[in-house]
């Protein structure tokens, strides 16, 4: 084992080098057999940039076996989707046989991070010229990188003796006519442009059934790789980013939707100016393209917006691009993207269905009208966020000129609220009611009432939102975990529990809360989950009819009497069939996720 470095030893050295990554390594494996979940891309940011790609070498094997263990099914298109910039590691680390053997992109040839891209049938004839060959009047320098329909090299014009990038179809001679009809249009709408911050398209050439096209070589690498320099600091992000919206502006005005804008598809140049490339998911706001089937979903679940993770395509303007780009801005601020999970359908539900964690929490130091900015950006409706970039770009300058920014109304920061916090929402919210009702019922409706036993019910209740307060408070510092899950489903049904306890003689009715934890515990699309409240729900279901019916003095317990529910053993079998139609309704769930994040783009 590798120990700590001895004093005086270079950092720089190679057995340096490897006690570090095999430190991170040894830290990451014991996170996760604690119990913890901890994010490859945590470890991996946290990390110099020379250790950054042995680092990763040795990290992704780990946590692919680590999540097989779990019963994950990780796949290598997930880890192209989390990081694009590191796509070549990521190939070759699923080129083992072992790993490739449980990966079902082994035998698919998607090799893209963004959804709905096609792809060749044959990946392997995807390479149809190699560098240092010609291929029509360019001859190809090196590989620069690899998309979903496309290999990008950096070439020379042997005529003009002009550095460019070449874009050629990853299938080569073997595309079929979508996927080459697909990539010219591509070409097509960005040759339509003209602006200085959107990658100019020199040419677009079939040679010998060979499709390609050259364009501007921009060589400062794309935002993705520049996130640690911005991060630093919050106005050089918003001057970035109002370039970015003025050139998007620039595009919708001539009629175009990027529709798959993310950090790695901005180009920064040795001036430092970024530059918007990759149109292949681009669409005129006016037309209807019969390239994409109907309800198709386009784009990169962590930056694309609602109405594309819906396939609402007939909702996709120009507030779809001013949502890519709240999510860069979330990201060049927090160093994440707004969404992320495990698999693509987590991170796709999220975009649907929740706000993300407001940036100042993530990094407490940011200015608050920046955080406005970009959370107005990333609203689910697209008539909530701004109408068009140019007003995006209007609010990040009055906000570096110092002015006052557009407000946000305290119904729409309540809103957001709800959905950022759905699990906690929904309990509070609950139990509110519940306790609202409970003193209603003492103060008006009863006739005979025990006060002692009234506010002993309104304190488990208290209690109860007072758990629920607790774990998401462990949930939001990223201690998500299924043991968290389990001690959270736990504390709710203890609180329910000692709720029923306490009123000795309660309604039959109230027992429905059992089979309500259950269908809620399907919320995590944990299978085990499921189970796990199941058989809690009737081990303390079963606590109350034995410590009412048996042994304290009690009569038989409302629920068991003759003329209501004859027989505990039917309420458990109640039980146990909830369980497992809500544990079959998250496979399939899960099953259709696995194929959704498989699917070839048609």
């Amino acid at each position: 084992m590798l120990t700590n470095p001895p004093q005086g030893e270079d950092l720089d050295s190679p057995l340096a080098r490897a006690r570090r990554v095999h430190q991170a390594c040894e830290r990451f494996e014991s996170d996760w057999r604690r119990g913890g979940q901890p994010w490859l891309e945590d470890f991996v940011d946290a990390s110099c940039p020379e250790d950054r790609p042995a680092l990763f070498s040795e990290l992704l094997p780990l946590e692919i076996e680590l999540r097989r263990e779990r019963g994950d099914r990780p796949c290598s298109t997930e880890y192209l989707a989390r990081f694009p910039d590191l796509e070549k590691l990521i190939l070759e680390v699923f080129r083992d046989p072992e790993l490739a053997a449980g990966d079902p992109q082994a035998t698919a040839a998607w090799n893209s991070d963004t959804l709905g891209a096609d792809s060749p049938d044959e990946p392997a004839s995807g390479r149809p010229v190699p560098p240092g060959e010609e291929c029509g009047d360019y001859l190809l320098l090196e590989e620069i990188a690899q998309g979903g329909m496309g290999i990008v090299y950096k070439a020379r014009h042997l005529g003009l003796k002009r550095l460019v990038a070449l874009k050629m179809i990853l299938s080569g001679s073997l595309a079929t006519p979508a996927e080459r009809a697909r990539f010219r249009r591509e070409a097509e709408l960005a040759a339509n442009l003209d602006h200085p911050n959107i990658v100019p398209i020199y040419e677009v050439r079939d040679q010998d059934g060979m499709l390609f096209f050259s364009m501007k070589l921009v060589d400062g690498g794309n935002l993705a790789q520049h996130l640690a320099t911005f991060a630093r600091d919050p106005r050089a992000t918003a001057r970035l980013v109002v370039t970015l919206a003025q050139a998007l502006h620039y595009a919708h005005g001539k009629g175009f939707i990027h529709c798959d804008l993310k950090p790695s598809n901005v180009l920064i140049d040795r001036d430092g100016q970024p530059q918007i490339t990759d149109f292949g998911l681009a669409r005129r706001t006016a037309q209807d393209s019969s390239l994409t089937a109907t309800g198709a979903i386009l784009g990169t679940p962590s930056y694309m917006a609602p109405e594309q993770a819906a396939g609402q395509r007939q909702s996709i303007g120009p507030a779809t691009d001013v949502y890519g780009l709240g999510a860069i801005l979330y990201e060049l601020l927090t160093g994440r993207p707004p969404f992320r999970t495990s698999t693509m359908m987590e991170t796709v539900l999220q975009v649907l269905e929740r706000d993300p964690v407001a940036p100042r929490e993530l990094v407490p130091g940011l200015p608050r009208e920046l955080e406005t900015i970009c959370l107005k950006c990333l609203e689910k409706m697209p008539e909530d966020r701004y109408p068009t970039a140019q007003e995006l770009a209007n609010d990040l300058e009055r906000f570096l000129q110092g002015d006052v920014v557009e407000a946000t109304s305290v119904f729409q920061k309540l809103r957001r609220w709800t959905r950022r916090e759905p699990e906690v929402v929904s309990r509070i919210g609950g139990l509110s009611l519940v306790a609202l009702l409970t003193e209603f019922n003492h103060q008006v409706l009863a006739q005979k009432t025990n006060d002692w036993i009234h506010y002993e019910v309104q304190g488990t209740l208290l209690l109860w939102a007072v758990s629920a307060l607790l774990f998401q408070f462990l949930w939001r510092r990223g201690w998500r975990s299924d043991r968290v899950r389990m001690l959270w489903s736990s504390a709710d049904l203890i609180c329910l529990t000692l709720a029923l306890k306490l009123l000795n003689r309660v309604e039959s009715t109230l027992l429905v809360g059992y089979p309500l934890m259950i269908a809620a515990s399907g919320l995590w699309f944990r299978v085990n989950m499921v189970w796990f409240t199941t058989g809690l729900a009737i081990a303390c279901y079963l606590v109350l009819y034995f410590d009412t019916a048996f042994g304290w003095s009690q009569p038989l317990p409302t629920w068991a009497k003759q003329d209501d529910l004859q027989y505990p053993n039917i309420y458990v079998a109640g039980l146990m069939l909830t369980g497992f139609v809500v544990a079959r309704q998250v496979k399939r769930t899960l099953a259709l996720g696995q194929y959704y994040e498989n699917r070839q783009g048609d």
